[in-house]
């Protein structure tokens, strides 16, 4: 065999070897799709294609959102190695929330209606929740969501203001920020900081945002990754 063969055959063999070893490696990372049972989180059976390797997950924002959460939520979520799009329900992308501070949206709520998504979390504040409620292309999202028993998270308000509302916490504990107009709604009421019952995940407000964006990370990654990001985080 010729030198120049033999050096042909070489770089032929050095050009494909990564890229099989770069499929083998994204197939091996690739989040986990899980079966929840009522009050515990189970892991989890492969669903997604090579293609598409990071969980989706919806954030719908609306004027009066409340930002600590909203935020918290996004940053956590992408951290953590989610594919998450920030969606207002307002009709323009930049939302003002509900101290001032302005979020601007990837995307109008009505161009994610046709799209699957893993997880849609809503973040609390008012009006916000009362924004993200009366939205009728969020709420079809919500619905088909509860329906196919993907995940849906909701805090401080929102699972009173917007789950309950649409019937979506039907034999579901859950919680929600402990103000007696909200918890009243919710039965039965639970004072946990985050309650995941089957495939909806709740939380109390701004200052457990972090606990249940975390919980959130560990349902859709496993707690190895929780559990890492805690420790990036410094959360204790």
């Amino acid at each position: 065999m010729s030198l120049s063969l033999t050096l042909i055959i070489a770089l032929m063999i050095f050009s494909i070897t990564p890229s099989l070893t770069f499929r083998a490696t994204r197939l091996l990372a690739r989040p986990l799709t899980p079966s929840i049972s009522k009050g515990s989180l189970a892991l989890f059976s492969h669903s997604k294609s090579d293609s598409s390797m990071k969980p989706k997950v919806l954030v719908p924002i609306a004027d009066g959102t409340e930002e600590i959460e909203a935020v918290t939520i996004i940053d956590t979520l992408v951290r953590g190695g989610a594919e998450v799009t920030v969606a207002s329900v307002m009709g323009r992308l930049e939302v003002i929330c509900s101290r001032g501070v302005k979020l601007v949206g990837d995307r109008h709520i009505e161009e994610c209606a046709s799209e699957a998504w893993d997880l849609i979390c809503c973040p609390g504040g008012m009006p916000g929740a009362t924004h993200l409620s009366n939205n009728e292309a969020l709420t079809t999202l919500l619905t088909s969501q509860n329906r196919h028993k993907k995940l849906i998270g909701a805090i401080c308000a929102a699972p009173a203001v917007v789950l309950a509302k649409h019937g979506l916490l039907h034999e579901k504990s859950a919680t929600c920020y402990p103000a007696e107009k909200f918890s009243s709604q919710l039965h039965p009421y639970s004072s946990e900081n985050v309650v995941v019952d089957h495939h909806i995940i709740t939380s109390r407000g701004p200052g457990t945002a972090l606990e249940f964006s975390l919980k959130l990370v560990g349902i859709l990654f496993g707690h190895e990754k929780e559990n890492l990001l805690k420790r990036e985080m410094l959360f204790h």
